[in-house]
């Protein structure tokens, strides 16, 4: 019955629309003279009649209504007269960035609102920012986002994580709607992103649970690359620098130059339907810890096909090639640089991945989006030890359907479904290990008037080999306008993570430390709640917003890597037995307050750019004496046996306050910024790492965590002159005051790095 009242409503909406007339035309940005795609186009008396313009910013609607209402989110709405508008004629829209808050943001939810419609914390990072600070890899710009903390690759949002080593993550990096995260051990592939070709980059602070996935608990990190314009394009980037000696003469481990250097090449262009996108980079990064180099090549290739029916199709293929080095302890804190007892890990790499897609946007506007993705990967690892075997290979499939479709009373509904699947072969992981991940979702939104909501649900079914949890999942938000420019939000979203292979399987070594399986790990579970005001401000030369939240993430069963003696093999050759391995540590609550700011003021005939914020949170365990496991000689673990300090629980491997400030000013010839970085103290970490018997083999660990007890503050430094349109040349210096910090136990951060960058576009 159901659908025979669908099929009945569709037909007298389809003789509606025949009695109308044809109303066509070209929308295009005022300035730039390129399409806008996405504009909307509403009929004034039917607002249900909308259509959308098209990737050639061509629009066709059938009404009877004397105007039309042209609208898009970075631009200033226009109202047309149908009666006086010739079929064809272009319609020219004025930028509406006159106040940061009409910024476009894809954001938690895959919907493109403004920046003010929000319902949790999203920071956006400039491609310019990207382009003048000229990163090794994009997660130091990542890092440069208020709240958000790198560790040994990992993110870490607002307190939401300690630190892993690269296995598990609860903060989602997503390039083009798709994790760019292994299957096997759930760390991000920095690497295998090119900087050159980022349209935008989105730090969302809050739970993004039900369209990208439960894991997304902790934030998200959404990247969008490029697709060519009307004008065909090509830049070459050339950079090479070098590192400074360290801050104190010990930790010179060589006397050869250090150098980073490296190409980027990107080739934009259109031919008639066909969108071409090829990009380039060959990096040389000799380190500055022994051993610790990185030589990489990465290709890619992005082809997009549109039609005129609204239909896009194609694939973007990307291939990866490394050789890099690591280690994990130093020697001593007076020779940080050095690997302990010279033992290094190299790795040689091939990653590769294609990514075909399809699109279609009917002229009403509803939306089918199929994503998926083929991911591989082969390590070949050799770490001095012929009888620990750390090469491992896995392959990925990933499918993402998402439709969208506008109801009746301005509601929105976005439903889909996933299916992820990885297989893995290697002796790290003990042998043959299979991993998926299927859901299905849904997603409410709606405005009326002032008021935004929305409501979603995601049932997660995740497997490892014959184990299998399946889980519901949901999220709800609220955004509403109190002022012209004062806007109130609340939002929650509950997470669920499943346990990656390696975190249930690993069984390896790194010198003298050793990592062990758990194969009783079990998925962990929590909620994150904020409530938040953005308030924008514009004066003459001014203009921007403040962003106040509060937030409260809360975790059960949480997976945390742990510290203790895990084999009966108490040898020396084994380490005494000791080393990590993955564990339940029970509940924990991480509360704080998060302030960003985004502003541009007009400086002669420059602007001037600020950008960053202050996060303070007390992340606790609840529970600190509770027993959550015993190692291999029956010894009770809690979480006070395990911590170096017990003071109010604060959680291991945490900031509490990180203060992060960019400030740019740009003329027509000149560029010139300045960044800061601050973080706390680490208060608590694993009480092995200031053990004595720990310090006697690695020493200086409780020496080196005392080194900066008020916290510690990075300077990095850039200037950048434009000669002509298309030469531009630059000096990056990062480190300036070549501070000593430390990252994590018995890993001392970069000194100083001084690059030169020359710009080409051809």
């Amino acid at each position: 019955m159901r659908e025979v009242f669908v099929a009945v409503i569709i037909c007298c909406l389809s003789i509606s629309v025949n009695a109308q007339n044809l109303v066509e035309g070209f929308i295009l940005d005022n300035e730039k003279q390129i399409p806008v795609v996405s504009a909307e186009v509403v009929d004034v008396s039917n607002p249900d009649n909308t259509v959308f313009s098209d990737s050639t910013g061509w629009f066709s609607i059938n009404t009877n209504s004397k105007s039309l209402e042209i609208s898009h989110i970075s631009y200033v709405t226009e109202t047309i007269n149908v009666e006086k508008f010739e079929n064809g004629t272009r319609i020219f829209m004025v930028s509406g960035s006159g106040t940061l808050l009409n910024q476009a943001v894809v954001g938690a939810d895959r919907m493109t609102r403004t920046m003010k419609e929000q319902i949790v914390s999203v920071d956006i990072v400039q491609p310019d920012l990207i382009e003048d600070k000229n990163p090794i890899y994009i997660d130091e710009i990542v890092n440069q986002v208020s709240g958000v903390v790198i560790s040994d690759n990992q993110v870490n949002i607002r307190n939401g994580a300690g630190w892993s080593y690269g296995a598990g993550t609860r903060a989602l990096v997503m390039v083009d709607g798709m994790p760019l995260i292994s299957g096997d051990a759930g760390s991000v592939q920095w690497n295998f992103i090119s900087t050159d070709n980022i349209r935008s980059m989105e730090v969302v602070k809050g739970a993004s649970s039900v369209l990208y996935g439960s894991s997304a608990l902790n934030g998200m990190v959404n990247i969008r690359t490029g697709w060519a314009s009307n004008t065909p394009k090509t830049t070459v980037t050339l950079f090479g620098g070098q590192y400074g000696s360290p801050s104190r003469s010990t930790l010179k481990w060589t006397d050869k130059n250090l150098y980073s250097n490296g190409l980027r090449i990107l080739d934009s262009r259109k031919k008639g339907r066909n969108d071409f996108v090829t990009t380039f980079e060959l990096i040389g990064d000799d380190g500055y810890r022994m051993g610790d180099f990185d030589r990489r090549m990465h290709a890619g290739f992005d082809y997009r096909r549109r039609t005129k029916s609204g239909l896009q199709f194609g694939a973007k293929t990307h291939l990866l090639t490394t050789e890099n080095g690591s280690f994990l302890l130093w020697q001593s804190y007076d020779s940080a640089y050095t690997a302990l007892n010279r033992q290094i890990t190299t790795t040689n790499g091939t990653k590769f991945r294609i990514d075909p897609f399809l699109k279609y946007r009917t002229k009403k506007g509803w939306t089918h989006n199929l994503k998926t993705r083929f991911f591989s990967l082969d390590n070949r690892v050799d770490n001095g030890d012929p009888d620990n075997d750390q090469s491992n290979t896995s392959t990925t499939f990933f499918v993402d359907y998402q439709s969208s479709v506008r109801l009746p009373l301005r509601l929105r509904l976005t439903y889909g479904g996933t299916f992820i699947s990885t297989r893995t072969k290697s002796p790290l992981f003990n042998g043959e290990q299979f991993a998926g991940n299927r859901a299905l979702y849904a997603q409410l939104d709606q405005k009326i008037r002032k008021l935004s909501y929305t409501f979603g649900y995601r049932l997660e079914n995740y497997s490892l080999n014959d184990y299998r949890e399946t889980k519901p999942v949901v999220r709800a938000g609220i955004n509403y306008e109190l002022s012209k420019a004062t806007f109130l939000r609340a939002s929650y979203g509950q997470g669920f993570r499943f346990p990656t292979i390696a975190e249930s399987f690993i069984k390896t070594s790194v010198g003298l430390v050793s990592v062990y399986p758990n194969e009783q790990l079990r998925s962990e579970t929590g909620d994150n709640l904020e409530v938040g005001i953005k308030q924008g401000f514009k004066a003459k030369r001014i203009k921007g917003f403040i962003d106040l939240a509060l937030f409260r993430m809360s975790y059960q069963n949480m997976m945390e890597f742990t510290f203790g003696q895990w084999s009966s093999d108490i040898s020396a050759d084994n380490g005494f037995g000791l080393g990590f391995k993955s564990l339940n540590t029970g509940e924990t609550t991480i509360e704080g307050v998060d302030v960003s700011t985004t502003m541009e003021m007009k400086l002669g005939k420059g602007k001037l750019r600020l950008f960053g914020g202050y996060t303070a949170s007390v992340p606790v365990a609840n529970n600190p004496t509770r027993i959550f496991g015993r190692d291999s000689v029956g010894n009770e673990l809690s979480f006070n046996s395990t911590s170096s300090d017990t003071t109010d629980a604060i959680l291991k491997y945490r900031s509490l306050r990180t203060f992060k400030m960019d400030a740019g000013f740009s003329s027509r010839r000149w560029d010139i910024g300045i960044s800061w970085r601050y973080n706390s103290q680490i208060q608590n970490v694993d009480q092995a790492f200031v053990g004595p018997l720990f310090g006697l083999f690695v020493p200086g660990i409780e020496e080196s965590l005392a080194l900066n007890p008020k916290g510690v503050w990075v300077t990095d430094v850039r200037v950048a002159y434009k000669i002509g349109t298309r030469y531009r040349v630059a000096l990056i210096a990062n480190n300036l005051a070549n501070t000593e910090y430390v990252i994590r136990p018995a890993d001392i951060g970069a000194p100083r790095l001084v690059m030169v960058q020359l710009k080409l576009v051809i």
